[in-house]
């Protein structure tokens, strides 16, 4: 079940909020973890069994794991075990099929598929199991003594599909006890009627200017016309991933929970290092806080490069099994290393507006290895991009498509910048009584128009 559809918008949510908000604290629990199983399996029920399976691996895991902690090995060793059990589930649901389909194109293994479908927000739960395990280890909170506290916050729906992660001491009260007011409730309502826009309005809409472009062989697109398409990937991709987080965010609100923030404007970035910090923060920050800083420990050399490598290419892997994603990650690090080392400096000399160029450029054209599934498909792209093998500089059809989704790349423009943030802001500050009215009425108005405008562009493509 997606968040932007008829059927959780108009269906699952209201009697799920109704129900949940009836029964009293107790149940709470339960009802969520009920109605975080029902749309979970609402497409594919049999997603549910790596789910489920993990939960009860870990659970058990972390009570052996708080009990034999300190008593020499045994705490390490259940560790590992967990740690392991939980890596295999994710490889045979999720990654298996990959890594079959890479050995049979290069070694010609001849092996059959698994035939399981990829579970959605398996690689989010995943995460977030390990992570509960790695700090009962760390002593950072205790162990969960209660499996409808912890099957809940392992199955909680809002964050399931993109995010963000969130760890176990985050919620760890909100579970045992959570008060719910009218003020939270309502700012999570805003917070969904903006992510909903965010995906419906503009992602996805320029998801289908992608694919108009994309679809036509790369020989007949004009250079303007294939950096309109890149621009509508880029659009799409952003506003997908953080309308998602938006979601998640306000849900948890209206359900008495506080979710992390999880993407901060990053197409105003200045550096890739900076937009590696505002793009799926709570992503990143995992892979470092339990990868990458354990492991590098007090190394230096060689080791510790090809460590960082590994980190940023495993978490490129993470967005799927394709290996686009794992050069997609890489080409990033490559960048974020380089100005760790001297290009950072270089920079500093160049106005803001150069640096913003470079890293949008660099962006971009990492955009092309998350978009395409071929190397050489990427290559014949960059090719008319660059004037290369572009037909024309401009054509026709670029200036058709620009007037057609005209509305769709101004409202990209304007929800990528941080424009109605800073609006927002300063009349919150204004003291005068016309700053006070205008902010109040833009309250009730900007996420009921949002919400309207989701609601008609599903009505009218359904």
């Amino acid at each position: 079940m997606e968040f932007g559809s008829i059927t959780f918008l108009l269906r699952f949510l209201p009697i799920f909020l109704i129900l949940y908000y009836l029964v009293p604290g107790r149940m709470k629990n339960v009802i969520l973890l009920l109605g975080s199983l029902c749309f979970y399996a609402w497409g594919e029920p049999i997603c549910l069994l790596p789910m489920v399976i993990s939960a009860c691996s870990d659970f058990v895991h972390g009570i052996m794991i708080e009990k034999y902690r300190g008593k020499g090995n045994a705490a390490k060793i259940l560790l590992f075990s967990a740690l392991f059990f939980d890596m295999c589930l994710l490889f045979f649901f999720g990654y298996a099929d990959f890594f079959i389909d890479t050995a049979n194109t290069l070694f010609g293994t001849g092996w059959e598929k698994t035939g399981f479908p990829l579970p959605v927000g398996i690689t989010v739960y995943t995460l977030q199991t390990m992570s509960y395990v790695i700090d009962v280890y760390r002593g950072k909170h205790a162990a969960g003594k209660n499996i409808l506290e912890y099957a809940t916050f392992v199955t909680m729906f809002p964050q399931l599909s993109a995010g963000p992660i969130i760890k176990y001491q985050d919620v760890q009260e909100d579970l045992r006890r959570r008060s719910i007011n009218l003020h939270q409730i309502s700012r999570g309502a805003k917070r969904i009627c903006v992510g909903l826009a965010k995906k419906i309005v503009i992602a996805d809409a320029a998801g289908q200017l992608w694919t108009t472009i994309h679809a036509t062989q790369p020989a007949y697109l004009s250079v303007a016309t294939a950096w309109l398409g890149i621009l509508a990937f880029a659009f799409q991709i952003y506003f997908s991933f953080s309308g998602y987080s938006d979601i998640a965010i306000g849900l948890a609100d209206c359900l008495g929970f506080s979710f992390p923030e999880n993407y901060d404007h990053p197409y105003v970035a200045t550096s890739v290092t900076d937009f590696l910090r505002r793009w799926n923060v709570t992503l990143n920050y995992w892979m470092k806080e339990y990868f990458y800083d354990p492991l590098k420990g007090n190394k230096k050399g060689i080791f510790r490069l090809l460590l960082f490598f590994i980190n940023w290419g495993l978490i490129g892997f993470w967005y799927g099994p394709d290996w686009t994603f794992v050069l997609w990650g890489l080409w990033l690090a490559l960048f974020f290393r380089l100005e760790s080392l001297f290009l950072d400096k270089v920079l500093r000399f160049f106005p803001s507006i150069l640096r913003w160029c470079y890293a949008m450029l660099v962006v971009s054209v990492g955009w092309l290895l998350f978009a395409l599934d071929d190397v050489t498909d990427v290559w014949a792209y960059l090719q008319v991009q660059f004037g290369v093998s572009a037909s024309h500089l401009i054509d026709h059809r670029f200036w058709f498509l620009t007037w057609e989704y005209l509305p769709t790349l101004i409202l990209g423009v304007l929800f990528s910048l941080p424009i109605l943030d800073g609006i927002v802001k300063r009349l919150e500050k204004g003291r005068n009584g016309m700053s006070i009215s205008l902010t109040r009425l833009l309250e009730k108005i900007y996420p009921a128009v949002c919400l309207l405008a989701s609601l008609v562009y599903l009505v009218g493509r359904g």
